[in-house]
């Protein structure tokens, strides 16, 4: 570990509010490895911090920016100048400020900002992009994506699966592309969209795993079907859920309800990792895909069953037991009568 990860964390020893100090403990395992964690960890110096600003995501930058209040080149540059990247890299603004018309036209070509004269003011479209906190890349690939698929329906060229839509949210920059063996040959099994498919193939193999997630297939499995570790997958869902938040807000943008709706189911079955038929009973607070599953094949298919259900009958649940049982019927009771309330 960094030590400036473990000067944090040790940092965070304590509790400002009860204790006047906090410890924070390293175990050594020999003489040796004792005094190489004194040396580094408690002695050493911290490592050189760098800026997360970057000549990459500068585009994102200065969008945000503009969404932010600035208004002029020079209110953007004037931001620029002052961020701890231009201190660090002070050799590297000169081109950014010669490159600022271009960047500018560019955003203005792709619909992020308006160009009025010397004005700068950023688009509905750019708003919302930047507060999802999209690459511009993504951005258009949602926006563009939720259009092609909207179109291909409604002119009666294949009706749309999930799969086509987790191919629209892998292909988004923040989704890590995994390699899947005989991708292509599985995915076109899933879906009658080929061209679809073959548009968005860089997305196939983190699709393919998706997909198996929201089947209900286990970390176990889906490393013994793909080849994939489930820190791996992990770290895809948690990304999936995030950019199939912003899918539906952009669907939710372009005034498609239907787009939007199975956007916003969709990430409630990437958050879960379920099949349709188990999200109302994965709302009931502390029931998990695999609690879900075990009350489904029992017959109590949603809160409403489970709220009217005989304790019981939910202990026999595997998984649940008694003191469970009578925590979920408490929440699916409370559920229910929230429900009435509102009505």
């Amino acid at each position: 570990m960094p030590v400036f990860w473990v000067k944090q964390v040790f940092g965070r020893a304590g509790r400002p509010e009860y204790d006047t100090y906090g410890t924070g403990i390293i175990v050594a395992r020999s003489e040796d490895e004792f005094e190489e964690i004194e040396e580094v960890y408690i002695q050493g110096e911290l490592e050189r911090i760098e800026s997360q600003f970057s000549a990459e995501t500068m585009t994102e930058q200065i969008l945000a920016t503009i969404v932010g209040g600035a208004h002029r080149v020079d209110q953007i540059l004037e931001f620029l100048s002052s961020t701890f990247y231009a201190y660090q890299h002070s050799d590297e603004m000169a081109f950014v400020e010669e490159e600022m018309d271009t960047l500018l036209v560019d955003l203005a070509k792709k619909g992020f900002i308006e160009l009025d004269g010397d004005k700068i003011r950023a688009t509905p479209f750019g708003t919302l992009s930047s507060r999802l906190y999209l690459s511009t890349n993504s951005a258009l690939g949602l926006r563009d994506g939720i259009r092609v698929l909207s179109e291909l329906e409604k002119n009666g060229r294949g009706s749309l699966s999930a799969f086509d839509l987790l191919l629209l949210l892998c292909n988004c920059e923040e989704v890590l592309p995994l390699h899947v063996k005989d991708a292509m040959e599985i995915a076109t099994s899933l879906t009658d969209n080929l061209e679809w498919v073959y548009s968005c193939a860089s997305a196939v193999g983190s699709a393919l795993v998706a997909h198996a997630w929201i089947e209900e297939l286990t970390y176990f499995e889906l490393k013994d079907r793909f080849g994939t570790y489930p820190g791996e997958i992990h770290n895809n869902i948690y990304n999936l859920e995030w950019i199939a938040y912003a899918g539906a807000r952009m669907a939710e943008y372009l005034k498609d309800e239907k787009m939007y709706g199975r956007l916003h189911e969709l990430m409630a079955r990437i958050k879960h990792g379920i099949k349709p038929e188990l999200l109302g009973l994965v709302a009931i607070k502390g029931v998990g895909r695999v609690i879900a599953r075990g009350l489904y094949s029992a017959g109590f298919r949603s809160p409403r069953d489970v709220a009217k259900a005989d304790v019981t009958l939910l202990e026999r649940v595997p998984a649940i037991g008694p003191k469970r049982a009578k925590k979920i019927k408490q929440e699916a009771l409370q559920q229910r009568n929230q429900k009435v309330q509102v009505l």
